[in-house]
């Protein structure tokens, strides 16, 4: 993280002169990129425990979590379509997160419903703040702000960690540009979401960005193919991309059906 830090706050100066940044609520939403960070801290060790399918159980819950809060908090309702459409997501996750025969189920579970807990509040003052008439622009900026800088700052108080970025950096000379690809595509994410925030209800945009895990087995299906000794820890057996299949086939059955009771 610290080493796509020395990539991401030089995008965020030059960010800085694209759009205006004035924002009554900078103190909480620099603090709401700092939980990001731990989260992001905790998901790097999740990974060192569990499949990559398994550990987007996490952005189920998540999305639960935020599901209700718009229920609740911003008297967001859903028609039969859109419950109709919200369960395809939902089964197909499930069924897609929960396709594992060699996990410790207990405590696999205990790490993703931390995770889960560490993530929600990042995204429900993300929505809060865009609720209280801050622009998505500056919403996005300022929390991701927080969250490169502490990931910036952090290791230069421990000399082991920062030993051991200096050494990932050096390991590969397309490390840099790596990490150019992956904070490109994680900004545009971030405000893309904020966009959404703005402009469609918490608990179908939630539930939507279900969708997530399969771009993420896409790609590690990519690497396998074509730099199998940097695969993520993943099954791609027959039956296993069978079921991948059967799960994405469901869940973008479930997005039609969300989109088009809008």
């Amino acid at each position: 993280m610290w080493s796509q830090a020395l990539v991401s706050i030089p995008f965020l100066l030059v960010l800085a002169f694209v759009q205006p940044l004035e924002n009554t609520w900078i103190p909480i939403l620099l603090f709401s990129g700092i939980l990001g960070y731990v989260g992001d801290l905790w998901f790097f060790h999740v990974l060192e425990h569990v499949d990559v399918s398994v550990s987007n159980i996490a952005w189920f819950i998540v999305s639960l979590l935020l599901a209700f809060s718009g229920l609740l908090f911003f008297g967001e309702s859903w028609g039969f379509g859109q419950f109709i459409g919200a369960l395809l997501v939902i089964v197909g996750a499930l069924t897609l997160s929960f396709y594992h025969q060699k996990i410790n189920l207990r405590h696999t579970l205990k790490l993703i419903l931390i995770l889960a807990l560490l993530y929600f509040p990042y995204y429900l003052l993300k929505k809060i703040a865009i609720e209280h008439d801050q622009t998505p622009f500056s919403v996005f900026f300022w929390m991701i702000a927080g969250r490169e800088m502490i990931a910036f700052s952090v290791p230069w108080f421990f000399p082991e960690v920062r030993k051991a970025a200096f050494l990932t950096m050096a390991d590969s000379r397309h490390f840099m540009w790596m990490n150019a690809a992956v904070i490109s595509a994680f900004f545009f994410a971030e405000y893309t979401g904020a966009l959404a925030y703005a402009s469609g209800p918490l608990s179908l945009v939630t539930i939507a960005g279900n969708v997530q895990p399969f771009f993420v087995l896409g790609l590690a299906g990519l690497v396998l193919r074509f730099a199998p000794s940097k695969a993520a820890k993943e099954l791609f057996t027959r039956q296993s991309i069978q079921l991948k299949l059967s799960c994405f086939i469901l869940v973008f059955l479930g997005l039609a059906l969300l989109a088009g009771s809008q």
